[in-house]
């Protein structure tokens, strides 16, 4: 897989995981426990549409 892509989807779990400690704990952490899994969702999103994006494009040529 390509590091880009990897990296996407580690950022995502990384934020995801702050947001759940922080709904468990009950307190937010540096901003509100919806704002990052809002931000897992576009870490998520970007790592599939540039991971398709690259399979299309290696396709074409």
């Amino acid at each position: 897989m390509n590091k880009i892509v990897l990296a996407g989807v580690a950022v995502a779990i990384i934020s995801l995981i702050i947001g759940l400690i922080g709904k468990i704990i009950g307190h937010n952490i540096i901003f509100a426990n919806a704002t990052w899994h809002n931000f897992a969702q576009t870490c998520l999103l970007f790592a599939i549409a540039y991971g398709i994006g690259k399979l299309t494009g290696e396709k074409e040529k």
